[in-house]
């Protein structure tokens, strides 16, 4: 009998033949969108997510979270 992984987006969906779905590959320095791929899915560090919603929402969480992290250090040496 063959294995056949499910995939899971962030937001919990699980995947389908028929969703429009993208990986991501994030870092410290950034986030890569790309397109589905069966065999790069299966990494360990590769983001799996459902469509755009998902996509957009983990590029604002990221850009908060950059946004946050460039503004730490002013706030220590002003203090």
């Amino acid at each position: 009998m063959a294995v056949i992984p499910v995939y899971t987006c962030l937001c919990g969906v699980q995947k389908k033949s028929t969703n429009h779905w993208v990986l991501a590959s994030v870092t410290p320095s950034g986030i890569t969108f790309m397109p589905w791929d069966w065999k790069l899915a299966k990494s360990d560090d590769i983001v799996v997510l459902c469509g755009e919603g998902c996509a957009a929402a983990l590029l604002s969480r990221s850009l908060g979270e950059w946004k946050q992290a460039a503004t730490e250090p002013e706030l220590a040496v002003t203090a």
